[in-house]
């Protein structure tokens, strides 16, 4: 039988509450709801806008998503201005529809990431308030919004938080349509559809291999498709997700081999397809992902995970997302979020089974001040940070000396926020220590984003394409040999590109004028370059110095990263064509 939700307290048993108006304040649903809403928020949308938009992947939907606004059509995704579709379009059409009402800006394009890392959060509070208790409700909540790949995941624009979000939802919803009937599966389904629209059908098959899996454990899988009204659950994601699948399959020859083959069993079954890594891939991943909340593992009840139903569906859950991406041959780090969600909730459950009133009360004290080490770990940490800092030119990457003033932050939030926590979990207990360290986890996470915008040149050519926009805005852009991403975006131009178009392939074979915009040799380059007209050629050093003696006269106007973007200012070199394609 379905369990019933628990109402443990938050204190280890013999430990004194403040007031019991205070402790049912705490497990108020408003108040939980609302303090974990301004936690989430505050993390998630602070300097949300303040950077430019990072190479390869953010400039690359943002600009899909300004093309869908500039007229590109709202059908197929452009980018540079022929047809991109390797993704379905939630994501850039949210993104567009951001644009619309905030501008065209980082701000807008970052959003749609970080209202669904909000939507991910508050469905998992609400799903372990509902399954479990508020306790694990707020503890599952502040893990999840606090834990470094979620929160930095939720300012990157990607697919990956969307993926996340509909996966949470479509999870939850089904668990408690098995619990409590209902009208829950309806939700989970349309929840299915909008993954399949983020990320593709991987999100109908995630959430229907955890739901017969579960089933199967639970000695109920027999009954579940009229159960769980599957064929028109199946209908309902078919009438929401399909039409686009089907709609780019007769305008775009080509598009479900790319797509559905290349794609998915390629990219699945070919290591050498995309982003090849071993089999053990994901394992550091989970666990740097999950700090600073990984430091708590050995505290965690692990028997005592499987002992409701909420606690095996989330660990099926979890482990459905490890195995099918770990055994995929192409891996990427967020890949693996749709686990947190899951993996949250096990861990609240896990460690507020310490605090069990069925634990005895000496046990259950000696438990909660070994918990203080955690906090021992961050002021250690800290005093790393701060070695770090100060010998921070004596490092090799660039990042280190170039984020400087973020680590010596970090530094400090370990110090002192470490010895908060230690002080808190012996004086308030868990209740109090858990407060802590979540705070300092968010303070922390607040001080790590000025390592963005201190890395922007570092990653970003937002500046640099600013640069030539301002310096050059009727020149003709050339990319030669590298596309670079964020270019189209900031300039609002098409760009022509010399070299291989890798991304662009598809695009290239599919757009009737790509002879006019895609180029492969050094010749190409100098005849574009001698063309009428101001020119601007973004190019590499390597390309640079062996084209230099004939490239005529020309002035570098803006520097990025591996990049020079140089204006032509004189005619062509004596004995040359000015322009022939």
């Amino acid at each position: 039988m379905p369990d019933t939700a628990r109402t443990e307290p938050l204190v280890v048993p013999g430990e004194q509450a403040a007031t019991p108006a205070l402790a049912a304040l705490w497990r108020s649903a408003t108040v939980q709801a609302l303090s974990l809403l301004a936690l989430a928020s505050a993390i998630f949308f602070f300097h949300l806008g303040s950077y430019g938009l990072w190479e390869p992947d953010e400039a690359r939907y943002a600009e899909i998503a300004r093309e869908m606004l500039a007229g590109g059509g709202l059908i197929v995704p452009h980018l540079n201005y022929v047809p991109y579709v390797e993704k379905p379009p939630l994501l850039y059409w949210l993104s567009a529809a951001w644009m619309a009402i905030f501008g065209v800006n980082e701000f807008a394009a970052r959003l749609t990431p970080a209202l669904a890392a909000l939507v991910g959060v508050l469905a998992t509070w609400f799903f372990a308030r509902r399954a479990m208790d508020p306790a694990r409700a707020l503890l599952a909540g502040a893990i999840l919004a606090t834990s470094i790949l979620y929160a930095v995941m939720a300012q990157v624009l990607t697919t990956d938080m969307l993926l996340t979000a509909t996966l949470t939802v479509a999870w939850f919803a089904m668990f408690l349509h098995w619990r409590e009937g209902g009208r829950w599966c309806w939700a989970g389904y349309a929840a299915i559809a909008l993954g399949v629209l983020a990320k593709g059908p991987v999100a109908a098959v995630v959430a229907a291999l955890t739901l017969a899996i579960f089933l199967w454990w639970e000695g109920e899988l027999r009954g579940a498709m009229r159960r769980f009204h599957v064929v028109a659950g199946g209908a309902l994601v078919a009438v929401i997700a399909a039409p686009w699948f089907i709609v780019l399959a007769l305008r775009e020859p080509g598009f479900a081999d790319f797509y559905f083959v290349g794609e998915y069993l390629r990219r699945f079954f070919q290591p050498s397809f995309s982003h090849g890594e071993p089999l053990y891939y994901y394992a550091p991943v989970l666990l740097g992902g999950l700090m600073p909340w990984t430091l708590f593992a050995p505290f965690i009840a692990w028997r005592a995970l499987r002992r409701t139903p909420a606690g095996r569906f989330c660990v099926v859950a979890a482990a459905v997302v490890l195995t099918l991406f770990s055994a995929a041959s192409g891996k990427l780090i967020p890949y693996i979020l749709p686990a947190f969600a899951p993996i949250a909730v096990l861990m609240a459950d896990g460690l507020l089974a310490r605090a069990s009133p069925n634990v005895v009360e000496e046990k259950a004290a000696r438990v909660t001040r070994l918990m203080a080490l955690p906090g021992v770990i961050l002021i250690a940490l800290g005093a790393a940070m701060l070695i770090v800092g100060t010998f921070a030119r004596s490092f090799k990457s660039p990042y280190v000396l170039d984020t400087r003033s973020a680590i010596y932050a970090l530094a400090i939030i370990g110090l002192i926020g470490g010895l908060a926590v230690v002080q808190a979990f012996r004086r308030w207990r868990m209740a109090g220590g858990f407060v802590a360290f979540t705070l300092v986890a968010a303070v922390g996470l607040g001080a790590g984003s000025y390592i963005r915008l201190e890395a922007e040149p570092l990653r970003s050519y937002a500046s640099f394409a600013r640069e030539i926009a301002a310096r050059a805005p009727e020149a003709t852009l050339v990319c030669y040999p590298h596309y670079v991403q964020a270019l189209p975006f900031y300039t609002r131009r098409r760009v022509l590109l010399v070299g291989d178009p890798t991304e662009l392939a598809f695009g290239e074979a599919h757009s009737r004028d790509a002879h006019d915009f895609f180029f492969r040799s050094e010749a190409d380059a100098l005849r574009l370059w001698n063309r009428p007209g101001p020119v601007v050629m973004v190019i590499d050093p390597k390309e640079l110095r062996a084209l230099r003696d004939r490239l005529g006269k020309f002035t570098v106007i803006a520097t990025g990263l591996h990049k020079s973007g140089i204006l032509k200012t004189g005619g062509a070199p004596a004995g040359r064509s000015a322009w022939n394609r």
